[in-house]
Parts: C-alpha cells; sequence; structure tokens
C-alpha cells in the first residue's frame, strides 16, 4: 500500500510549490489540501492541472541534458 499524506506534507516532500492548486477541491480546499491523507500518485495527479514551481534540478534524468 502506498504511503499517505496531506497534500501539504507530500509538498514538501516532492519539492514543489503549488501556485494555484486547480486540482484540488476549492470549495473544501482547507480540508483537501491540510487533512485528506493522499498517496504520492494522487498528489501528482492533482498538481498536473495545478501551477507549480519548482527547481528543474530536482528533475534531471540523468539521461536527458537540459
Amino acid at each position: 500500500m502506498d504511503e499517505l499524506r496531506t497534500s501539504e506534507e507530500w509538498q514538501k516532500v516532492c519539492k514543489i510549490t503549488v501556485l494555484d492548486p486547480d486540482g484540488w477541491d476549492r470549495g473544501n480546499y482547507k480540508y483537501s489540501w491540510c487533512e485528506e491523507k493522499i498517496s504520492r500518485e494522487e498528489f501528482m495527479n492533482r498538481v498536473i492541472p495545478s501551477t507549480c514551481m519548482f527547481n528543474i534540478e530536482d528533475f534531471k534524468v540523468p539521461w536527458i541534458d537540459i
């Protein structure tokens, strides 16, 4: 089973800053971001439609020269 954390916790672990959380429930944002425990996969699925900031160096793939 996947490890479950809040989105707030995943943001720190994944080194991603979510600026505009389009992938989260805005009607119940406090719960959706601060309380709901989700998997890393679910966090990344929510990140995809959201506006985020991250350091490209944290996501470098050894075989791709950026």
